[in-house]
């Protein structure tokens, strides 16, 4: 148990690095991104719930192909406009980036039509369902200026700056291997989210006959 109390391979006495200081003298914007969630999923509800107390973001359009599932959204989170279309809301000249909380399936598509549109995207996990969605998605947001990320909070947790002092401090040495996992308890007793959807259609697949699939 005493072995879990620190980083393997690093001294009982070294402090962990804080998280980089803001400067005094480093500007702030001056006006708030303006954002567009492209979707009503439950996920775009937790994520507006967030971002309503940050005064660097506000969210300023909501877009669902149904128009009156958007203006449910909009109003339970005091967002100003809507649109009954992902495209009407990509064509909102007062959003500077998107949200896209939609299902993995779609990312690609609506990502790609957001970076030709200028918007810069913040996408939900995962990027894309392959390679060559991804490249194509890059591929764009190169093109068109915009800046694509895929919406992991690590990168800008505290504990993540901390991680990155220690290695730059060398701390445990040269890095030669990484390994990561990355998961979460998906509790759907109704089996209603898609991901339970795509999973029992993916076993369902898996337990047919060869040569009925």
């Amino acid at each position: 148990m005493r072995a879990r109390q620190q980083p393997l391979g690093v001294n009982r006495r070294l402090r962990v690095a804080a998280p980089p200081a803001r400067r005094h003298d480093e500007q702030r914007p001056t006006n708030p991104l303006r954002l567009g969630i492209l979707g009503c999923a439950n996920i775009a509800r937790q994520f507006a719930r967030d971002v309503a107390p940050s005064r660097l973001v506000r969210i300023a359009a909501v877009a669902s192909r149904d128009a009156a599932k958007a203006a449910a959204f909009a109003a339970e989170f005091g967002i100003a406009r809507t649109h009954g279309s992902y495209d009407a809301l990509l064509a909102d000249g007062e959003l500077d980036a998107v949200y896209i909380p939609l299902p993995n399936s779609l990312h690609a598509q609506w990502a790609v039509r957001a970076a030709q549109h200028g918007r810069h995207v913040l996408c939900e996990k995962p990027l894309a369902m392959n390679l060559a969605e991804a490249r194509a998605m890059f591929d764009a947001a190169r093109q068109h200026g915009v800046m694509l990320l895929e919406a992991y909070p690590w990168w800008f947790q505290p504990q993540t700056a901390a991680l990155l002092g220690l290695l730059q401090g060398g701390a445990i040495g040269t890095v030669r291997l990484v390994q990561a996992t990355f998961g979460f308890t998906l509790r759907d007793p109704a089996g209603t989210n898609i991901r339970s959807i795509a999973a029992s259609l993916a076993a369902a697949r898996c337990s047919m006959p060869a040569a009925t699939r």
